[in-house]
């Protein structure tokens, strides 16, 4: 284990060799010959297809959406490198545009399972294992809620150049911001990471200070960023709710993340209910502070002084303890970030 931090660019190597190597080129033309593989097997879906067959075509599926994923992390993970490198923009626009023509040439499969008959549809989720159980149960899941193929398919590309677009233009304009704090008679400037450090700082007047600088330099692009945040909200109103049918904005949040609206209902309701349990913490953390009321300001501000600092190898000997006791293999794909960057 490296005994020092030494910062470095990240290395994209392991992908395909790199986001402009001719290994990644080579997994877009992949792309398209699996999903041309894929649709091959159209005419074969039906009611009745055998369970060796099924299985074949969900590995099909599988195989197609892992090489995917690995693309869009490529070109997601060179951009967020430097936000501000147009070939980096270019590429995962280009991406982001590729990803939606093969979801929606592998489309069909989704639609036929889903509109199964419950029998039929139990026979092939029983022959496909463990495995693949959740993931085919969930797809059904979605069937009320679900358009038909060309409907599908426009809402896919809409996407595109849609809602992950704005998405992407605001980390765009987010991430170059600078901030300026005077720290300890010093000014510094800081990304707004760093920045927030200072939100738990012990002094409140540095606390004060952090929070004004974060408001005043995203307040000078609160024109952008508003309609930035009003199109998405009404992109997301717009499909889910008026097209797709879901009762409320949370209920398609709880679908996604397949939790009942009933639990997170009740989750809220027993919030409000101990609300006064809240309430009394801040104002008893008002008092240790020796303040009146608490500001937004010291929301985080520490109740007591901690001033033990650990060496960066035995901070990472205790990250590493923690992952290990979850998961060993977790934990070996952690030190892969610190040994290949």
């Amino acid at each position: 284990m490296d005994a020092n931090l030494t910062p470095e660019r990240w290395s994209l190597e392991d992908l395909f060799g790199g986001p402009q190597s001719p290994g990644f080129k080579r997994a877009l033309e992949e792309l398209d010959e699996k999903a041309a593989a894929l649709e091959e097997a159209r005419d074969e879906l039906n009611p009745d297809l055998p369970p060796e067959r099924f299985l074949e075509i969900v590995r099909q599926v599988e195989e197609l959406s892992d090489l995917m994923h690995r693309v869009y992390a490529t070109a997601g993970l060179w951009f967020y490198e430097d936000t501000q490198n147009p070939e980096a923009q270019a590429l995962l626009a280009r991406v982001r545009q590729k990803a939606a023509e093969i979801e929606n040439r592998a489309l069909f499969f989704e639609l036929w399972f889903k509109d199964l008959p419950d029998e039929a549809a139990a026979r092939l989720i029983a022959a496909a294992g463990e495995r693949y159980r959740y993931w085919l149960e969930q797809m059904r899941s979605w069937k009320p809620y679900t358009l038909s193929e060309g409907e599908e398919k426009i809402v896919n590309l809409k996407n595109a150049t849609g809602r992950s677009a704005l998405d992407t233009l605001y980390d765009t304009i987010t991430s170059r911001y600078k901030f300026t704090l005077e720290v300890d008679g010093e000014s510094v400037t800081l990304t707004r990471g760093e920045l927030m450090v200072y939100v738990r700082d012990p002094r409140p007047e540095v606390r004060a200070a952090a929070y004004r600088e974060l408001y005043r330099v995203y307040a000078e692009d609160a024109p952008v960023l508003a309609q930035i945040y009003q199109n998405i909200v009404s992109d997301w109103k717009n499909e889910y709710l008026e097209v797709r049918g879901f009762k409320s904005a949370i209920a398609v949040r709880n679908k996604i993340n397949d939790v009942p609206d009933a639990v997170v209902e009740t989750l809220l309701a027993v919030s409000r209910e101990n609300a006064p349990l809240f309430q009394r913490y801040f104002r008893l953390k008002a008092r240790v502070l020796g303040m009146e009321r608490l500001r937004r300001y010291d929301v985080y501000a520490p109740v007591t002084r901690a001033e033990k600092r650990y060496p960066y190898a035995e901070a990472r000997a205790m990250v590493d303890q923690a992952f290990r006791a979850f998961d060993p293999r977790f934990a070996e794909l952690a030190e892969r970030v610190f040994a290949r960057r």
